[in-house]
């Protein structure tokens, strides 16, 4: 089987883009501000997402992936297959119930501010990498390859960015490799629920909302336990685990996607 797609290389200028917008420090924008340093780098992290999208949604636009991506069909196909994977919410959540955590001291307004970013953050990976590098890697799919190619070359380009987060601080590189493999995962999952729902708001809707669940404790003014390595193992370990539900369940979708009724929302759009 032939594995290489002609839009491959431009799926990747595209990333690329994604990472110079997302890397281009907006939050300076707001530094004059009389602003938290929590707040200047949500607020500038909403707007850098705004602009990602906008950026996405041009590209959309551009190369015809209106209809195929979902994206301004609001109300989804098999809505269950968004439902199901709102446990990654109570994943998230479940750890400030078990553990020491104490949010007393959080204001309302940082509160508010991480929901926006997370919300917009999923938004934005959504709008670009479901909506637009998913069908572009689709449009140019070779007559001996299935749907699943495009599905995970497609997650493999979200995943590995998630390598950037060995840039950060006291990184760990057990943590950011759960991550690239958990993006990984959930990226093939989001890809074949994209195309069973034919609907992209919703799933950024979740894919934000899962993201918020799990940041509570970056607030200002939240107490969390100390984590030690063994700690930050087996988190890394469970977060890959919670995963392997959804993504096989999503599998069990895969064959229900017809692969010419995707190919013809192509067609439509074009004449």
């Amino acid at each position: 089987m032939n594995y290489f797609n002609p839009n491959l290389p431009s799926s990747i200028l595209v990333v690329i883009g994604f990472l110079f917008l997302l890397l281009f420090p907006f939050d300076q924008l707001f530094s004059g501000f009389n602003l938290g340093e929590f707040q200047v780098h949500h607020i500038g992290d909403i707007v850098k997402n705004l602009v990602i999208i906008l950026y996405g949604l041009v590209l959309i636009r551009q190369y015809g992936y209106v209809r195929v991506s979902g994206v301004f069909r609001w109300i989804p196909r098999y809505p269950m297959l968004l439902v199901i994977p709102l446990y990654f919410v109570l994943f998230g959540l479940l750890p400030y119930v078990c553990f020491d955590y104490d949010f007393g001291a959080v204001k309302l307004l940082d509160f508010m501010l991480l929901m926006l970013g997370m919300l917009s953050v999923g938004l934005s990976e959504e709008v670009v990498f479901r909506g637009f590098v998913l069908p572009h890697l689709i449009k140019k799919l070779p007559l001996d390859q299935g749907l699943v190619v495009p599905i995970v070359m497609a997650a493999l380009l979200f995943g590995v960015l998630h390598l950037l987060n060995l840039l950060q601080p006291e990184a760990s590189l057990v943590t950011v490799i759960s991550q690239v493999t958990y993006a990984t995962m959930f990226g093939v999952a989001f890809g074949i629920v994209l195309l069973r729902t034919q609907s992209l708001l919703p799933l950024g809707i979740l894919h934000g909302l899962i993201n918020f669940s799990s940041n509570w404790d970056k607030l200002p003014g939240a107490i969390s336990p100390i984590k030690t390595e063994t700690y930050l193992l087996y988190e890394a370990l469970i977060s890959v685990a919670i995963v392997v539900p959804f993504l096989w369940y999503a599998l069990q979708q895969l064959p229900k996607i017809d692969r010419e009724s995707v190919l013809q929302r192509f067609q439509k759009i074009e004449s």
